[in-house]
């Protein structure tokens, strides 16, 4: 090699090395971390090439930062042996950042089945939380021992392998040669750099080619994507904004646009069906919040492995909405929806986490008879949660994890089974009506099945049953099961202390904890990347409410008109959400959003559209009998649906915030 200069020789080699190093972390991701089969299928391999493309430009980038060392003719590690080690040094510093970024990169999708994104700044506002569920959900000290072998491993390579091509005597060559180098190496660099061949540059939007989150994410980098994404935040939006798009809410939600309220989209409406007719005597209302409860992991919906009986045999006595979903998967953005009505479509950091618009409206202060009760076993916090709740709900008593006298069980607080039961004392004390919402926790990470007699036992079963059904881990099955041996409990509990009977349930899920697409659920919904979004929605007061399955689409947006309408007073919706009762029969689209490709998805089980709001990229198709999205070249109404509501959405996040009094 000694017709290619020395410093060029030494950035190639370490390209390759540290591309190398790259490649076996995505084979790794592939093989111990994704859901995805190890096969040589058409897409997974144009996904893998993708990936390995973004790893060469990651590469190449990362040896031009040595360039410091080796850019000036005389004074540089090429001559100076102090500036060789120096070399060595700040290689090393490179190394570990590359080392860092794909642990967390590894444990931030083991934990949201998602790449690292910008959106991970959110969990530096929380970092004694975030920290103590690391140490509790991962071996942290297996995990350093194993980072510092392969760093010194890559140290060892960098100074026995590549330093030494610096110390190579120098050839003299002419003139021309140096501007031959100078053009070849110029254009592999700038080929390497674009990815392609072609104008356009490899860009993430490649790594979506086929609609499928999974794949997606083998195609992408952790720095390439957490740079991407951190180039897009959400824009706000104004009511002139809002326009073009006037008709297409009207049609969505039954009113007229623009409203002359406070915000555009404020109307006044009455129930059309609900369930209290004496305004005398007022049910208390239950909400409990299941965390990661996904609709793949209920029996109630196909699931084989029999995880959630109490569950199941609550909706046959229940109102059930089986085609419920959440317009986004985090813990915190439902949150925000279930108390403002506004999907949560921040690009980087949750809603509750932005200062200025946690002092929001809701419609849950229109039962202004209820006295109003929040409970979680955690810290309320985590995600700055505590002020979207104090600000936005009216006399609300904020119970968390300083309250409780139960044992703290793991980073998220007591038991599950602990708050249940503190929380049941504290209603029953409650003057009625009441409003309790009651945040679960356990089903999440680290998992933890704590020592509270419950009475709860785990269960086996086979790597292949779980994967096959949707499930991570064994200990995640056992997770939604002991949820569900809690939500029999709760039940227990009520009729116990004679809180059941004038008491209207609500239960909902914050999100579905896994994207792995399985049969028992419409294949739609995995072809548009909707995985995590589809929850149950179940509506329990035997003596106001029959059963009954109602398949109206809806979204958590809907949650409180729909809660708000099973009373009869006329209330202010200052939400972007509708009463199920009123859209039922309608057809209307619900709506999803999802943060990674700042994409927006409506449907409404017979038509589907996507509308990605960075690339402009439209997507239709219409939904066959069997739950099939057929691609169709023409945009079908679900488009402006989607455009519509992420817009709204923008608008009302600030729209929404009440107004100072003066």
């Amino acid at each position: 090699m000694n017709f290619i200069p020395r410093r060029v020789q030494y950035l190639l080699l370490l390209t390759l090395a540290l591309w190398g190093l790259q490649g076996l972390f995505r084979i790794l991701f592939w093989g111990f971390i994704s859901e995805l089969p190890i096969t040589f299928e058409g897409d997974l391999l144009k996904a893998f090439w993708v990936g390995l493309r973004f790893d060469l430009r990651v590469s190449l980038l990362a040896a031009l930062m040595t360039l410091p060392w080796l850019i000036l003719p005389r004074f540089s590690a090429v001559n100076f042996t102090l500036l060789s080690r120096f070399l060595g040094y700040w290689f090393g510093i490179i190394l570990i950042v590359i080392l860092s970024m794909y642990v967390f990169d590894a444990g931030h999708y083991l934990y949201l089945s998602k790449r690292i994104d910008a959106s991970i700044v959110r969990f530096s506002s929380d970092i004694s939380i975030s920290t103590a569920m690391m140490w509790q959900s991962y071996p942290v000290i297996p995990i350093c021992i194993g980072m510092i072998l392969v760093w010194w491993l890559g140290y060892w390579f960098h100074a026995h392998y590549l330093l030494p091509l610096l110390q190579q005597k120098k050839h003299h060559r002419r003139w021309y040669s140096h501007c031959v180098h100078v053009v070849v190496i110029g254009a592999l660099f700038l080929l390497i750099l674009l990815g392609r061949w072609s104008l356009v540059p490899l860009r993430w939007n490649h790594a979506f080619f086929n609609g499928n989150a999974q794949v997606a994410a083998l195609g992408l980098n952790p720095f390439v994507w957490i740079y991407d994404t951190a180039r897009f935040p959400t824009k706000s939006a104004n009511k002139n904004d809002l326009k073009p798009f006037f008709s297409t809410l009207s049609h969505l939600f039954g009113s007229d646009f623009p409203s002359t309220g406070a915000a555009a989209l404020d109307r006044w409406e009455t129930p059309p069906a609900p369930a209290v007719n004496d305004a005398k005597t007022l049910p208390n209302v239950v909400i409990v919040f299941m965390e990661s409860l996904g609709a793949s992991h209920i029996g109630a919906y196909g699931n084989p492995l029999d995880p959630t009986p109490n569950i199941d045999a609550l909706i046959t006595q229940s109102r059930w909405y089986p085609n419920f979903y959440v317009p986004a998967r985090s813990t915190a953005k439902s949150v925000f929806t279930s108390i403002t009505g506004i999907p949560d479509v921040s690009a980087i950091k949750t809603a509750t986490r932005n200062p200025y618009i946690t002092h929001q409206r809701s419609v849950i202060n229109a039962l202004v008879q209820h006295e109003k009760h929040y409970m979680l076993g955690g810290s309320a916090g985590w995600a700055n949660m505590s002020a979207l709740i104090h600000n936005s709900i009216q006399g609300v008593n904020l119970y968390e994890e300083k309250y409780w006298t139960s044992p703290i069980v793991d980073v998220w607080g007591i038991s599950d089974y602990s708050l249940i039961t503190e929380a049941t004392t504290i209603l029953k004390r409650a003057t009625p009506p009441f409003l309790g919402y009651i945040q679960t926790a356990a089903n999440h990470s680290p998992y933890t099945i704590a020592d509270d007699k419950s009475g709860f036992i785990a269960q086996q079963r086979t790597d292949a049953e779980l994967k096959d059904n949707g499930f991570a881990s064994l200990e995640q099955y056992n997770a939604v099961r002991l949820l569900d041996h809690n939500i029999g409990k709760l039940f227990e509990q009520f009729k116990r202390n004679k809180l059941y009977d004038n008491t209207i349930f609500v239960l909902f899920s914050d999100h579905q904890a896994s994207s792995v697409q399985v049969k028992h659920l419409p294949e739609y919904i995995f072809q548009f990347g909707m995985g995590e979004l589809p929850v149950p929605l179940i509506i329990h007061a035997p003596n106001l409410i029959s059963p009954e399955v109602d398949h109206t689409f809806g979204s958590l947006p809907d949650l409180l008109p729909t809660i708000v309408g099973l009373f009869p007073q006329t209330y202010l919706n200052t939400s972007l959400g509708r009463d199920l009762a009123w859209a039922k029969g309608k057809n209307l689209p619900t709506y999803g959003f999802l943060q990674a490709s700042r994409t927006s998805v409506a449907f409404n089980g017979d038509q589907i559209a996507s509308v990605n709001h960075v690339t402009g990229q439209v997507i239709s198709a219409n939904i066959d009998d069997q739950g099939r999205a057929l691609m169709t070249k023409q945009n079908n109404p679900m488009v402006e649906a989607a455009k519509a509501y992420y817009l709204a959405s923008q608008y009302l996040l600030k729209a929404n915030v009440k107004k100072s009094k003066k």
